[in-house]
């Protein structure tokens, strides 16, 4: 009645089977094994194997530990089976008592793990993007080898040591595992990593958290791509959309956008607002005389030299042409004038490349206006700007001319 089967071999000859053995075996009976030679049973490539097994547990009086053997059919096909066997004696003579269970079931379903595990090994080796795991404490457990094209780390150097480690600001992966723990998943999340070289890379990170059996949070798996590429790409498209070709600083459309959001907080705020439009005199004359490639350059360093001369909370402008904008926040006339004037005296002073080793010197004209109550729209304050610009040059150039100060009043160079 036993499910096992069980079956007493002496002198290789089977003296004893249990019907469990013939139903393995797909015979009809028990007696059908009776009398027949035990290693006709047995896989021809298995049979020395369990020649010297029979022989031991018959001659020593001892038991073998299990072991996994093939058998066959009645239809000649394999069935895996865990064998053990003892001494017996049987009427006298010394034989084995041996015991099977069928195994064929359990084979095939660690065949099957063995095909899935090489599958997700060839897809894990041919992945471009990185599939990861990590436990509760944020401990990398796995990694797969495309880590080691995208962050030039083996894998082996990852496993084991913090998540954290390999971002250039923890603040990241905090954020990253907070939105994991509120939402159980997070796609696309942005992220950055430091690779071994120490480049910074930008990440999109898609996972979700892992719980045990009690429901416990057990960490995180999922996959991360490097989008470098694209983040950079949206950077120049970016920058392209905001910021003059020709001089690298913000574009019309951004300076007056950022003029127009200032204006807005001294409306709020009452916290003053200066602004001055610069303009270079005599621009068209540089162009006709030395070429569009000569004033190209007028415009660069013209452009670097009031970068240079600015507050850092300023924000400096090209509006088009020869014409650019500074908005200078918390700054009443006093102060816009002084830098105004700083600003004039610097070109003033600046030795500007023409090309063809000709050195040229240039100057600037320059109207500041401050916020007042009544502006409502930026117009309103570049308008008196522009009236005080144009004060400058019916001056004589190379002034600067702010309105504001009632009288308008024209500061000379101090050349």
């Amino acid at each position: 009645m036993l499910p096992a089967c069980v079956a007493v071999i002496v002198g290789e000859i089977v003296r004893y089977a249990n019907p469990a053995a013939a139903k393995m075996l797909g015979l009809p009976s028990a007696a059908d094994i009776v009398g027949q030679a035990a290693l006709d049973f047995v896989h021809p490539l298995d049979r020395h194997r369990v020649l010297a097994r029979l022989r031991r547990a018959e001659n020593s009086n001892s038991t073998n530990p299990p072991t996994e053997m093939r058998m066959l059919d009645r239809q000649g096909r394999s069935v895996v089976v865990a064998m053990v066997s003892t001494h017996i004696e049987d009427a006298g003579q010394a034989g084995v008592l041996a015991c099977f269970i069928d195994m064929s079931e359990r084979a095939a379903m660690e065949e099957r793990l063995r095909e899935s595990d090489e599958s997700f090994q060839r897809m894990m080796n041919n992945m471009q993007d990185v599939f990861y795991r990590t436990d509760e404490n944020g401990a990398t457990r796995y990694v797969c080898p495309a880590v080691s094209k995208i962050l030039g780390y083996d894998a082996t150097e990852i496993i084991g040591r913090p998540a954290a480690d390999f971002y250039p600001d923890p603040a990241g992966r905090d954020a990253l595992v907070a939105a994991i723990r509120q939402h159980g998943f997070v796609n696309d999340f942005p992220g950055q990593m430091r690779c071994k070289d120490g480049r910074i890379i930008d990440i999109s990170i898609s996972t979700q958290a892992l719980f045990d059996e009690q429901g416990q949070f057990a960490g995180v798996e999922g996959i991360w791509r490097d989008i470098t590429e694209r983040k950079n790409l949206e950077r120049r498209l970016q920058r392209m959309a905001t910021h003059d070709d020709l001089t690298s600083i913000p574009n019309r459309r951004f300076i007056l956008d950022h003029l127009d959001l200032a204006l807005m907080r001294y409306r709020r705020k009452g916290q003053a607002l200066s602004v001055m439009l610069l303009d270079l005199d005599h621009f068209k004359r540089i162009n006709d005389t030395y070429g569009h490639k000569a004033g190209d350059g007028v415009l660069r360093r013209f452009a670097e030299v009031v970068e240079a001369q600015r507050r850092e909370i300023d924000l400096f402008g090209r509006l088009g042409g020869e014409e650019f904008l500074l908005i200078l926040e918390d700054a009443d006339a006093g102060e816009a004038s002084g830098v105004a004037e700083r600003i004039r005296h610097a070109i003033e002073e600046t030795l500007f490349d023409l090309g063809d080793g000709r050195i040229g010197r240039f100057t600037v004209s320059i109207g500041v206006a401050t916020a007042e109550k009544r502006d409502r729209r930026v117009g309103d304050l570049l308008e008196r700007a522009d009236r005080a610009l144009y004060a400058a040059k019916d001056a004589g150039r190379n002034r600067v001319c702010v309105k504001g100060l009632p009288p308008a009043k024209v500061i000379r160079p101090d050349s």
